[in-house]
């Protein structure tokens, strides 16, 4: 037996002992944690953060969690490094084998960039966006009561134009996001709600022309945690083929976790018209009326009115139909959970009494937002909304049979009330249908049921790598009833004892998408992500339609009471969207910036030949004050530069426009079947390609931020309907030509004028400023010649080559003749006329401003803030088409504006008013650009006060917080426009061409209101 010597045990001893602190060498651990921003405490996205010698790290996601595995176990330096952001240290003890949790809170230094935006299919940090993106403030919205979101974005975002179309209660806006860009595929932009791009579109089939609803009307601004703009192609082209006119993303609040709170926030209020038009008195009428026959040499006898009888007494109609309306909104909301479940729910009330008679607005809504980790890797989300709206609409804009339309036209002398205990009408002498008896009398509603949500899961595969699957869903219904009672005199629907409209529309949309998030390149200067996957999409529509006439006495409003049923409609349509996208962005030393993406859609709208289109995008950005050679810069602020390409699509054309379409025609009482439409199989989407140059500037600690951004839009292969030759059984083709540029500036300022918290006796004040300057100019038309539009049967705006788009195209007016009061017109060929004809029609004013934008004070100070905002539009014109009847130069019997106290009556009268004309020969009447007005405004839009309760009184009532707030909007408007609203547009939302045409318009609310706003 070998024995062992005292030197073997002292080498075995050695040994082992040098194994074992081997092994403790090599012992480590996982470091994990959550980096948030120190102001608002939101996740940092994309923070890098280093353990001991920088040789292991990770980069938070989007929940700001970061875990960095295989850290030697010992004392080690963490390091979080983000641009815009402090850096921050941290010394950590790694357990061997063990998990070590450090949360690390950030401070911003440049506000400009440290800021998270949704980006599509994702989020990430302003720090790495090399495109343009705007994001709202949600503060702005939750802090002052507004009806709609739409109403929140006006005047709030540079480079998008938000325009008041109609102040109807309920109505919704135009949204333009760098200019106008299509003549009939739409030009509103693609919402998108959590993730779900939702119905967009005016599904009225009875309509009120510019009341109708838009996308998101039916949001309630207080679920909304944040509102990202995609302005740029390089941001929009990861949605393809509906991303042309920019993309609104909308992310809903969401639970977090810790106890169970609820929020509740409630105001009412009151509501007046903001001005009245200048129309005459009895008095002014009869000498008016009167004199237009006089000057066409007519006799005393002739007159239609008799001073001192027919002018004894005036009725002022503009106060008949206004009122002071009421206004309230109540919401209820309750978060919480854990770190495992947390949920989101909200109700809300919202009810608005239109400021004419006869209209208002209500919508009820709540939503439920569930978030469950189930596991430590799967992430399973969920919202639901719901909402009813029910709209009291009244015949308006673009109607000559509407309240305010005979307000305004009817003539002064006329009573309200007729001699029986009714409303005048005929037999008092109306020349046209009493509007207090149409208000009192007809009926319009609008009632919509809405159901949006969606499902998601995200299971975390591997650190840096996930797979994402998410379901949605947009389902309305629209119930439109409209009753003409026989009771309104002057009507078909006297004539016919009732007229009785029913339209259905039932609207479903649903999305399938699945993607994966990887992070191949993760080190702390060298990072890489890449996003890739596929979206299927199914829209379906459903329409029915009936009309009938002759309702018995006592059976009303429902078509089924009428006596016939003069006719019906019904139909279908369907379309279907496939596309795959992949998008990739890379970091490398904190400070070069490069992005990539790639979009292929195939839709069932357009011919067969051109189902597919590809949407590339590419962009590139440097952090300049990061650059070692450049340090001496940092110390004054940051500066990042972009600059991007990218392409984007528009399909907004009808489902079924590249077929071609046939339908029952019967002939000699036979059934037959006749062609409709004339299909085109190479009909493709619109396509938009920009260039954007942008750069971010902050400086002195995040006081001074600025973003600015120059672009070129070039849209080409527009969605036009071809004219054809006759002899093919049809007028027109849909076809591919034409072509728009957009070129501008947008520019965005943030200032901090006084930091409450460094002391300035504790007074804060924060400014912000957006100014946009676009130029549209369409650059190809088929064939180069002028394309016109027209409202009401009557030509007013046109699209031709190098013109802005719905340019004002109507007679050019020189002067008025001083010899006889008429008035003098341009010739298209040189010269001029009194007698004009359609080839003299010529652009006279574009409804583009050349610039607009908002400007936003908020004061802070102790327990009070108050918030001050201005929007302005300099340049655009509006066309007062209600002036082709008040200003007509007495062609008509309509109320006569004051405008016309100044005009011609001798020779030698120098004014910009013709003579009146009985027989409406002076000129006066026809459509000019002496109907066209400065648009330039300048609108006090808000001004808010608020009061924090102090705590003592709050948590005595069981509260966390409490605050008491006034609020004023639409306060005061400063324009030379003579008409209710400079910034309209009577022929709504869903016009491509035809705006700041005001026809009669809804006018405007001023609203005052007292709220509260509190937590418990």
């Amino acid at each position: 037996m070998r024995r062992n010597t005292p030197w073997h045990v002292a080498l075995v001893v050695l040994l082992g002992s040098g194994l074992a602190r081997q092994a403790a060498a090599q012992a480590t651990g996982i470091v994990r944690g959550t980096v948030t921003d120190s102001a608002t405490q939101r996740p940092v996205i994309g923070a890098q953060v280093t353990v001991g010698s920088g040789a292991r790290g990770a980069v938070t996601n989007d929940a700001g969690i970061y875990v960095v595995r295989g850290v030697p176990a010992g004392d080690a330096l963490l390091r979080v490094q983000r641009i815009g952001y402090a850096s921050a240290e941290r010394r950590v003890a790694v357990d061997a084998n063990g998990v070590t949790t450090v949360n690390v809170t950030i401070t911003p230094v440049a506000t400009v960039l440290s800021t998270v935006v949704s980006v599509g299919y994702g989020t990430s940090s302003r720090a790495t966006v090399t495109s343009a993106i705007a994001s709202v403030d949600s503060t702005a919205i939750r802090n002052a009561p507004v009806a709609a979101l739409d109403n929140a974005l006006q005047g709030k975002i540079a480079g998008v134009q938000v325009v008041q179309n109609s102040g109807e209660p309920g109505s919704g806006v135009s949204v333009r996001v760098r200019g106008p860009a299509s003549l009939n595929a739409g030009n509103q932009p693609l919402y998108v709600v959590d993730g779900i791009p939702i119905t967009q579109g005016a599904f009225e089939q009875i309509s009120q022309s510019g009341q109708d609803q838009t996308a998101i009307s039916a949001l309630n601004p207080d679920e909304i945690a944040s509102i990202d703009v995609l302005k740029d192609a390089a941001a929009a082209a990861i949605y393809g083929s509906r991303g042309s006119n920019g993309v609104i993303l909308i992310t809903t609040k969401r639970g977090t976790a810790g106890r169970m709170r609820f929020s509740l926030n409630a105001y009412g209020g009151t509501q007046r018209v903001e001005k009245k038009i200048g129309l005459l008195n009895a008095q002014q009428y009869v000498e008016l009326m009167n004199e237009s026959a006089k000057n066409d040499g007519y006799a005393v006898s002739d007159y239609d009115f008799v001073p001192g009888k027919d002018d004894a007494q005036s009725f002022d109609w503009q106060d008949a139909v206004f009122r002071r309306a009421a206004v309230s909104d109540a919401q209820l909301a309750m978060s919480g959970g854990s770190d495992r479940f947390r949920y989101f729910l909200s109700g809300s009330n919202f009810d608005q009494r239109g400021i004419v008679i006869g209209s208002g607005y209500r919508r009820q809504a709540g939503r439920v937002n569930l978030d469950l980790h189930a596991g430590d890797r799967l992430l399973l989300t969920t919202s639901l909304g719901l909402t009813r709206e029910d709209d009291d609409r009244i015949p308006g804009d673009l109607s000559l049979d509407g309240v305010v339309t005979n307000a305004i036209g009817m003539q002064p002398m006329r009573p309200i009330l007729g001699n029986s205990f009714g409303f005048g009408g005929t037999t008092e002498g109306l020349k046209y249908s009493n509007p207090v008896a149409i208000a009192r009398y007809n009926q319009n509603n609008y009632q919509t049921l809405r159901a949006l949500g969606h499902a998601e899961a995200k299971y975390s595969v591997a650190d840096g790598f996930s797979l994402t699957g998410r379901v949605g869903a947009d389902v309305f219904n629209i119930d439109e009833l409209q009753w003409g009672s026989p009771k309104v005199d002057a009507t078909s629907a006297k004539s016919l004892n009732g007229i009785g409209r029913d339209g259905h529309t039932a609207i479903d949309k649903y999305v399938m998408e699945g993607f994966f998030t990887a992070e191949p390149l993760r080190a702390a200067n060298n990072n890489l992500s890449i996003t890739g996957g596929s979206s299927l999409e199914y829209n379906r529509r459903y329409l029915s339609y009936l009309r009938g006439e002759g309702f018995p006495t006592g059976f009303t409003t429902y078509v089924r009471n009428a006596t016939n049923v003069t006719s019906w409609d019904g139909s279908r349509s369907d379309n279907n969207l496939v596309s795959f996208f992949t998008r990739a962005n890379w970091t490398l030393a904190n400070r070069y910036l490069v992005g990539a993406s790639l979009r292929a859609d195939g839709s069932s709208r357009f011919g067969k030949d051109n189902r597919y289109g590809i949407f590339p995008a590419a962009s590139v950005g440097w952090v300049v004050t990061d650059e070692p050679a450049l340090s001496g810069l940092a110390r004054i602020g940051t500066l990042k530069l972009r600059g991007s390409f990218g392409v984007t699509g528009n399909q907004g054309i009808g489902d079924y426009a590249s077929l071609n379409l046939a339908a029952g025609a019967p002939y000699a009482g036979a059934p037959g079947v006749a062609g409709t439409q004339l299909g085109n199989a190479n009909l493709k989407w619109e396509t938009t390609k920009e260039t954007d140059i942008g750069a971010d500037f902050g400086f002195f600690d995040g006081r001074i931020s600025v973003i600015a951004d120059w672009y070129e839009r070039n849209t080409s292969d527009l969605l036009v309907q071809r004219p054809i030759p006759v002899t093919s059984g049809y007028s027109s083709i849909w076809d591919n030509i034409g072509s728009i540029r957009n070129r501008g500036v947008d520019l965005g300022l943030h200032t901090v004028n006084l930091d409450g918290a460094r002391g300035s006796l504790g007074l804060g004040w924060t400014s912000d400023l957006n100014v946009t300057w676009n130029r549209n100019t369409v650059t190809e038309l088929y064939g180069g010649q002028p394309v016109t539009f027209t409202v009401s049967s009557r030509v007013t705006s046109a699209a031709a080559v190098g013109h802005p788009l719905g340019e004002f195209y109507m007679y050019k007016v020189l002067r008025i003749d001083p010899q006889d009061g008429n008035v003098v017109f341009a010739k298209a060929s040189g010269g001029e006329t009194k007698s004009p004809t359609s080839a003299d029609l010529m652009f006279v004013g574009s409804p583009q401003p050349k610039y607009y934008g908002g400007f936003t004070n908020v004061l802070t100070w102790k327990t009070l803030d108050l918030r001050g905002f201005l929007q302005f539009s300099q340049g655009n014109k509006v066309f007062n088409m209600m002036r082709i009847f008040t200003d007509d130069g007495g062609y008509s019997y309509d109320n006569k504006s004051t405008l016309t106290l100044t005009r011609w009556q001798k020779p030698g009268d120098i004014t910009d008013e013709p003579r009146f004309s009985y027989d409406g020969t002076s000129g006066a009447r026809l459509m000019s650009s002496r109907m066209i007005e400065d648009g330039s405004f300048v609108r006090l839009g808000e001004i808010t006060l608020g009061w924090k309760l102090p705590t003592r009184l709050v948590t005595s009532t069981g509260l966390d917080n409490a605050r008491l707030y006034v609020s004023g909007r639409n306060l005061k408007t400063w324009t030379k426009y003579s008409g209710y609203n400079p910034d309209v547009s009577s022929s709504g939302a869903a016009a491509n061409v035809i705006t700041g045409v005001d026809y009669y318009a809804y006018p405007l609310a001023r609203t005052f209101s007292l709220g509260l706003s509190a937590g418990w």
